[in-house]
């Protein structure tokens, strides 16, 4: 019965992606970077956890090839934007889209940039150094994330000493921050912010003391609450 469902899951969201490779947020709509970005990220997370069959892989990864080529291509529109306009290069012109979609990218590095989209992709990886600390803790979290599996494993393991230094920790309620909200937009999530940190925690630092308190927080807020949405469900999950 899984196989069947894994199976028809995959068609489905095949019949999903646009022909530009992207997706929409519901059937019919234009493509959206973000659920785009979205849908990838977690697809990395299947492979992470070895949940791909064999046979499926064949499906997932003309998915992947597809939709790799159209967030490329809108990289590559963001830096091209810059050059146009003659805006600064050395200000700072990361915002949350470009994070993302360096996190994304670090799944999928196997999956090589291309040459047009190269110049781009450096040129963002190169901007979320010095700025990386301007931004919240879940943009912290991904640049770490990316960082790291892109050979900056210093930069990396800078954020999460400061990510530490600035954690609250308690017995009862484990580690967090108090200056996560929620807020109106994708990236004000408390728990996914909570659960990104939980993979930081575990791949750049190896530190087991800090996840096990990290979790004990993320489990506090099932406790005493839902975790709201599908999406922070299934972000909590994956971080456990």
């Amino acid at each position: 019965r899984m196989n069947g469902e894994l199976k028809a899951s995959l068609t489905k969201l095949k019949e999903l992606q646009l022909t530009n490779g992207g997706f929409s947020w519901f059937k019919g709509g234009r493509d959206d970077r973000f659920i785009t970005q979205y849908i990838l990220t977690g697809i990395g997370h299947l492979q992470t956890l070895n949940a791909v069959p064999e046979k499926s892989k064949a499906k997932l990864n003309a998915i992947i090839k597809s939709a790799l080529g159209y967030l490329d291509r809108k990289i590559k529109e963001d830096y091209d934007y810059l050059i146009k306009h003659k805006i600064k290069l050395e200000n700072r012109n990361l915002g949350h889209l470009q994070v993302q979609y360096l996190y994304m990218r670090s799944f999928f590095m196997d999956n090589g940039v291309g040459g047009e989209t190269l110049k781009a992709y450096t040129y963002y990886r190169k901007q979320s150094q010095p700025f990386c600390l301007e931004q919240t803790k879940y943009m912290q979290g991904m640049i770490a994330l990316a960082l790291s599996r892109t050979g900056d494993i210093h930069g990396a393991k800078t954020i999460v000493a400061s990510l530490k230094q600035n954690a609250l920790v308690s017995e009862e309620m484990g580690m967090y921050w108090k200056d996560i909200t929620r807020g109106y937009y994708w990236h004000q999530s408390p728990i996914e912010t909570q659960a990104l940190l939980i993979e930081v925690f575990t791949e750049v630092a190896n530190d087991k003391k800090s996840v096990e308190d990290l979790k004990t927080w993320l489990l506090k807020q099932k406790q005493t609450q839902n975790w709201r949405t599908t999406k922070a469900t299934a972000d909590a999950c994956y971080a456990l």
